[in-house]
């Protein structure tokens, strides 16, 4: 399947996969959509297809109103998904991207339809936790940019520098931030699907209780890897992880 095959705005798999057995779905964290997992692509698994989410707001489709909650963003991306659950697959979500994966997990169960064969959430606080940190998101542009970089590390030095690059990236990066700033967890039934989550070592941003509280959201089973790196140790460590997640799926 090459990209724009089926012409879906939403959803981009970049290496095209014959008959693929599973696919995983990726949720990219804020600020970014579908190059989050390029690294990804060259996938250790080949009977696993990769296919990226692309939020709008972000990258090709940076000129689209983005969403600023959560509960609006999630009933169009599961009509977006819906044609694509005729395989078995799972959801992978790091940081912001594993918030969205859980409730879209959560959506695609009401609505009746096949359920992901796992969960994977990396670097996010389970969602029944209480955000931890002040709200930035509507900050002036210069105190939100240095609030995101002193927190994450994240915000590159030209951004700071090139009002040009700040106006074109800022309304989208402000939508994510908002997307987790006024989210309000809604208790519902466990997941019946396993959940894995996984953290950095040196990640001051997310504790390991924060990610022991995800054992909440399954009735099967949940296990726990904390890996290397800081709270974007995916890019990182990113051999070690795919291959740890081609392995563990490799038996179903």
């Amino acid at each position: 399947m090459d990209i724009g095959s089926r012409l879906d705005p939403w959803i981009v798999c970049p290496v095209a996969r014959t008959e693929p057995r599973l696919r995983m779905f990726c949720f990219p964290y804020a600020g970014v959509g579908v190059s989050a997992f390029r690294e990804w692509w060259a996938w250790p698994a080949t009977d696993i297809e990769i296919c990226c989410l692309q939020i709008p707001g972000r990258e090709s489709r940076i000129r689209e109103p983005p969403f600023k909650t959560v509960s609006a963003l999630v009933p169009p991306l599961v009509a977006a998904l819906t044609p694509w659950l005729e395989r078995p697959y799972v959801f992978f979500g790091h940081s912001l991207g594993a918030l969205i994966a859980f409730e879209a997990a959560n959506a695609v169960r009401r609505a009746g339809l096949r359920m992901p064969k796992h969960l994977y959430v990396s670097a996010s606080h389970a969602p029944q936790l209480p955000w931890p940190y002040p709200a930035v998101h509507d900050l002036d542009d210069m105190e939100f940019l240095s609030e995101v970089h002193t927190r994450y590390e994240s915000v590159p030095q030209q951004v700071f520098q090139d009002p040009d690059l700040r106006s074109l990236i800022l309304p989208g990066l402000r939508a994510d931030f908002a997307l987790v700033e006024t989210y309000r967890y809604i208790p519902k039934p466990a997941l019946d699907c396993p959940i894995s989550a996984f953290g950095g070592d040196q990640d001051a941003t997310v504790p390991a209780d924060s990610l022991t509280a995800w054992r909440h959201q399954t009735k099967s089973t949940f296990r726990m890897q904390i890996l290397p790196g800081k709270h974007f140790f995916l890019n990182a460590v990113r051999p070690r992880l795919t291959q740890l997640l081609a392995d563990e799926l490799s038996g179903g």
